[in-house]
């Protein structure tokens, strides 16, 4: 098939593209202006094509759908230089662009691949994420942040409302928190996610109204001893941290699904992964393997869930399977120069490699 990949050249398209080429695809690759710095990442790469555009025109949207027999629409505005209008008028007016020139250009199209994001689960109000049960695809909040979970729910229900209404054969996947190994690690080769010192200096020198939160600040403190460690991190009630997190690779392997299996017509799923972070469970292995000391402490910000991945396990028979040893595997083969057979994320926005 001709497919177009929207954002092919960021960290999940480019290596979309890359298992999409070997299944035998052709690909043309939608990028924006802004992504200069890393346009032309799949140059090396025969049968693709890559197209120069804004998802906010539509002549531009337009010429890339021309002839394509399947869409991923990964491309969104996410952690760049835009303020909420641009949000909405890239996440929301872009999808709807992309829409109506399926409506008129591709009566015939296989499928519309539509990437949404687990952050429409979080509810508006809340301070942090605590889910005593896996979160089920029912599960959406009422209300969301903006501007980027707002417009990005706003995507979904645009792409599933054309399915429904003029049967655009739509798919949704809402990732959860993308790894891609070569980021995992820090310049010093540790795994950045679980330092003592990114939440020492975001909370040191705060104050807070609360007394409870307040002790927590004072505790964060009072355990920086200048030196980097691991942080046991725990939830305001005690619990230690826990967080779904899912490998590039496994996207891949769930976006090609959403794209191969029929049963993913008309349907939403969380798309997770086998990194299930048990702060309790993830940090002493990690002190042990890195030879790092570590501590314990409770934040003021509650992070504790995981999906239930039954959905999309049964009706397109996905199987997660990269954990932390193989994350952390990868990372470390990657900065010693081995071909891991992934593509680094590069730089966004102009920025220099």
């Amino acid at each position: 098939m001709k497919i177009l990949v929207t954002g092919g050249t960021g960290r999940i398209g480019a290596n979309l593209v890359k298992s999409l080429l070997a299944k035998g695809h052709d690909i043309r690759s939608f990028v924006y202006p802004g992504d200069a710095s890393r346009a032309n990442k799949l140059d090396g790469y025969d049968r693709v094509e890559t197209v120069v555009g804004d998802l906010r025109n539509f002549d531009d949207v337009k010429r890339a759908v021309e002839g394509v027999e399947a869409i991923y629409h990964l491309a969104a505005a996410f952690g760049g230089p835009f303020d909420n209008l641009q949000y909405l008028n890239i996440n929301g007016m872009g999808t709807l662009n992309i829409l109506e020139c399926i409506r008129s250009e591709l009566p015939n199209l296989h499928r519309l691949v539509y990437a949404c994001t687990e952050a429409i689960y979080w509810r508006l109000g809340e301070a942090g994420r605590f889910f005593e049960e896996p979160i089920t695809e029912e599960m959406v909040s009422r209300y969301h942040h903006m501007p980027y979970f707002l417009t990005k729910w706003i995507g979904e229900e645009l792409c599933m409302t054309y399915h429904h209404q003029y049967g655009v054969p739509t798919t949704v996947v809402r990732f959860a928190t993308v790894i891609e190994p070569s980021e995992f690690l820090n310049e010093d080769g540790l795994p950045q996610l679980f330092l003592f010192s990114p939440v020492y200096q975001r909370y040191k020198g705060q104050t807070s109204d609360d007394p409870e939160e307040g002790e927590m600040i004072k505790t964060i403190e009072s355990l920086w001893t200048g030196e980097e460690k691991f942080l046991l991190s725990r939830n305001p009630n005690g619990r230690a941290y826990k967080q779904e997190f899912a490998d590039v690779r496994d996207i891949v392997q769930g976006l090609v699904l959403g794209l191969e299996k029929d049963a993913a017509v008309g349907e939403e799923f969380t798309l997770g992964g086998a990194a299930v972070f048990d702060w309790e469970e993830a940090v002493p292995y990690l002190a042990d393997r890195y030879n790092l000391d570590y501590v314990d402490a409770r934040l003021p910000t509650s992070n504790y869930f995981e999906f239930d991945l039954s959905k999309i396990q049964n009706l397109l028979g996905y199987q997660p399977q990269h954990d932390l040893q193989s994350i952390l595997d990868t990372a470390e083969a990657m900065r010693r120069g081995e071909d891991t057979g992934l593509i680094p994320t590069g730089v966004r926005f102009g920025g220099k490699a």
